[in-house]
């Protein structure tokens, strides 16, 4: 039985390490850290920065019985601002994971960025991350993560919306309820882009 909850500040650092786990084999993070060595070393710190912020400026959740995350941001608040970039940690990253993949990173982002923002401009929860360790995958997880939202967009009449570079996830999401709002290429690194929205 899944026993979903907020994540608690002391977890983050472990679940850094879930996130980096799950996301290994992702296209965006292996863009990101091209080298596998690298990838392993440097991605705990870069979902640490994702975590710290959504902890302080959205939802994190997990599960007791499963090493994974959900990061979500609140609608109305799904914009990631200098400010809060700055309380959270998030411009240290340069410094963290190294000068080239943090360009990579945020790079192709900002093309995504600009896509979110023009697709969903009414008020919306932004699914940030959610990742289940490798190891844990297709047991459930990560639906039942996502449950405390569609709950909260139930309850509240706002869509929900993602993006992601990974193929294998797109059915997943079609599984819940998301709709394609757009398959792209992001130009920068030449990857795949889906878009998802999931309304109330």
């Amino acid at each position: 039985m899944a026993k979903v909850r907020r994540l608690r500040e002391e977890e983050i650092e472990v679940a850094a390490q879930s996130l980096s786990n799950a996301f290994f084999a992702d296209p965006l993070q292996n863009f990101t850290f091209p080298d596998d060595a690298e990838r392993a070393a440097k991605s705990p710190a870069h979902f640490m920065a994702a975590l710290q912020y959504g902890h302080q400026f959205g939802e994190v959740y997990t599960d007791d019985g499963c090493p994974g995350a959900l990061i979500c941001l609140k609608p109305g608040e799904t914009e990631i601002t200098p400010e809060r970039a700055e309380q959270s940690g998030l411009t240290s990253l340069p410094e963290k994971i190294g000068e080239e993949a943090f360009t990579r990173f945020f790079t192709a982002l900002a093309y995504a960025e600009e896509i979110h923002k023009a697709d969903v401009p009414e008020p919306h929860w932004y699914t940030m991350v959610l990742g289940v360790d490798s190891a844990r995958q297709g047991e459930g997880y990560g639906r039942a993560l996502l449950e405390p939202i569609f709950e909260r967009t139930r309850s509240e009449g706002v869509p929900i919306y993602l993006e992601t570079a990974q193929p294998k996830n797109v059915t997943f999401y079609e599984r819940l309820g998301f709709r394609v709002l757009r398959h792209v290429i992001e130009p920068f690194s030449g990857l795949p882009l889906w878009t998802f929205r999931r309304d109330a």
